[in-house]
């Protein structure tokens, strides 16, 4: 009966169905969901930062975009000395 038994576990075995190779095969299916989880954080974590650098892009971009001011310019001596005290207040 044992060598029955033994035979039986063999051809089990073998096939993939006896206890230890469920066990290894859990062990391995354990062992992937982990890498999945820690990757899927890592996922989330990259995507906040891209959302973070492109709000700060759009922010750059957008004190870009003003135009110019273009300083007025000055004939005479008593506006030059009067838009130059302008410039000191500020």
């Amino acid at each position: 009966m044992k060598g029955l038994a033994k035979i039986i576990g063999i051809i089990l075995g073998i096939l993939g169905l006896s206890a230890k190779a469920t066990k290894a095969k859990k062990a391995k299916v354990k062992k992937i969901d982990t890498k999945v989880k820690t990757i899927k954080k890592q996922k989330a974590q990259v995507q906040k930062k891209k959302v973070a650098v492109q709000k700060k892009k759009a922010a750059v971009k957008k004190t870009q975009k003003k135009a110019p001011k273009k300083k007025p310019s000055v004939k005479r001596a008593r506006k030059a000395r009067a838009s130059l005290k302008a410039r000191a207040k500020k």
